[in-house]
């Protein structure tokens, strides 16, 4: 009897490259790459007094835990442009803003703002579904479907 070959299933380290090129999401992720390198991007005591907030076309919005900093940091804000679009690859911060932290607490003393579910609108769910249909596991789809929707549903404040 002859021996029957099954087709190799795609593996997700395959796909996910693929995915993240097809939907132009290299951008973000090498911007949002700093959000959890900022220690390393910046020296100890500054990542300790200030953390990454958002980038907004380009501007990096930062929150610096005093008024001091604040000053402080807009003195340093050359070097700090330099240092992080050093460990940009395929992109670049051009500004940087800077706000203190809403109400009387420091930024390293503020808690996690709690989580909340707020689903996707259903055309996005099914635009998404559309998009990963082209992946023949079933398991394999339907992971990367529930990564997607929780990463879009779960939301802080």
């Amino acid at each position: 009897m002859p021996s029957i070959k099954k087709k190799s299933q795609p593996a997700v380290a395959d796909i996910l490259p693929r995915l993240v090129r097809q939907n132009g999401w290299e951008i973000q992720l090498d911007l949002h790459s700093m959000f959890g390198n900022w220690s390393a991007i910046v020296d100890p005591e500054t990542a300790e007094h200030c953390r990454p907030l958002k980038i907004r076309r380009g501007v990096l919005w930062l929150e610096v835990e005093n008024s001091a900093w604040l000053q402080q940091l807009r003195f340093q804000k050359y070097q700090l442009l330099e240092a992080i679009n050093t460990t940009l690859t395929r992109s670049r911060i051009d500004d940087i803003k800077y706000v203190l932290p809403e109400g009387k607490h420091a930024v390293k003393e503020q808690p996690d703002a709690p989580v909340r579910f707020v689903p996707p609108p259903a055309a996005e769910v099914t635009a998404f579904r559309g998009r990963i249909s082209f992946i023949d596991d079933e398991q394999c789809r339907e992971a990367l479907f529930k990564f997607w929707y929780l990463v879009r549903a779960c939301r802080r404040k």
